[in-house]
């Protein structure tokens, strides 16, 4: 491997992220300077704006040394067109070329990200905390680690990202669990609708050792597939099993798992309304689905996204109208990714649960 060469007064990066003040873009290494690989390597790691698990806390999330934002598109931008030319070993520069542009696309946003993995924490029974969106089972036995892969978000296709609803609504089925059970059968099977990456299924799954059916749109299922698969041993370790299926909610009875209408007693669905269409094809297919007993139950997490306060109004009449009333709801608060960098957007949301009126 060829030497690279740096300066005597190469800049060096010291103390924790708690000692210093966050640091100018200018008080990096410069490229005049000619920083050594590992510098440069070091610099944008500090950089980093990926995701996190929304499981770390503050105390819990690598310690980075803190760098304004100002000034740091172009700082980033320079090394990718720089030709690097102090540093002897091609592959080197690739490496620092392809960090840096990583760098770049994380600051686009979630949209502008490519592909990434990241690992959530389940709760499988309930915690003695009252946040269920910040609550950490200490023992492996009272949770379960769902690791999830979502791509680069292409053609607005929403369910390939996991949303805050997901997450909250996931943590939240301990408790909603004697809604459910014992009159419920624990071996009937769960049907989600819009599943989108799959983490409220899966955790249903594991949690209700039972088997979940999880749907979407034949683009992210896909996806769905590629998850499922990965945390099948997971599942099957907490008496779990899941699969997956096309569902498209304009037509409830083209589904290839069962022809047979009112087939399933509990039905979930974290974040399905996102469009003035969306009301009436969801409810549309929980008709279609949702068992016509009295232990029936559906249970939807929903963002109060002041753009869709006419869509959820909508929702909640046409579930009335059905023939379902709301047996519990609540209101708790997320956060979410879908902006940029390191720091979390707080999300407000609303769950419910339905059961028939009539029977």
């Amino acid at each position: 491997m060829a030497q690279q060469s740096s300066t005597a007064d190469e800049p060096e990066l010291q103390g924790t992220a708690d000692e210093q003040d966050p640091l100018d873009v200018l008080d990096l290494p410069q490229l005049y300077q000619k920083p050594s690989v590992q510098v440069l390597v070091s610099v944008l790691a500090d950089l980093s704006a990926a995701p996190l698990s929304w499981d770390a806390t503050a105390n819990d999330r690598p310690q980075r040394r803190k760098i304004t934002s100002e000034g740091t598109p172009a700082y980033l931008t320079k090394i990718v067109s720089s030709p690097l030319a102090w540093i002897g070993d091609d592959e080197e520069k690739e490496r620092i070329w392809e960090l840096a542009s990583q760098r770049l696309s994380e600051r686009s946003g979630r949209s502008g990200m490519g592909d990434i993995t990241r690992t959530f924490t389940i709760p499988l029974a309930p915690t003695a905390r009252s946040e269920p969106d910040t609550s950490s089972p200490t023992s492996k036995d009272e949770c379960i680690e769902i690791t999830l892969h979502e791509p680069a978000m292409q053609a607005d296709n929403l369910g390939l990202k996991t949303w805050a609803a997901s997450y909250l609504l996931a943590k939240r089925l301990p408790s909603l669990r004697p809604h459910f059970f014992p009159t419920r059968q624990p071996q009937a099977a769960i049907l989600e609708l819009g599943s989108g990456t799959g983490l409220v299924g899966l955790a249903a799954a594991a949690m209700f050792k039972t088997h979940v059916i999880l749907t979407d749109l034949p683009e992210i299922v896909p996806n769905l597939e590629r998850n499922l698969q990965a945390n099948t041993a997971a599942l099957e370790r907490h008496g779990g099993s899941a699969e997956t299926a096309v569902l498209d909610w304009s037509q409830p009875s083209n589904f290839s798992v069962t022809s047979a209408p009112n087939t399933f007693a509990l039905i979930l669905s974290a974040d399905p309304i996102y469009s003035p269409a969306h009301p009436q094809l969801l409810v549309q297919a929980i008709d279609y689905h949702l068992s016509k007993t009295k232990e029936a139950r559906v249970v939807i997490e929903l963002p109060l996204r002041d753009a869709y306060v006419a869509e959820r109004r909508d929702m909640r009449e046409r579930m009335a109208k059905l023939g379902l009333e709301l047996v519990d709801e609540g209101e708790e608060v997320g956060y979410d990714d879908w902006t940029s960098g390191d720091e979390l957007t707080e999300v407000r949301c609303w769950w419910g649960v339905w059961g028939w009126a009539e029977v």
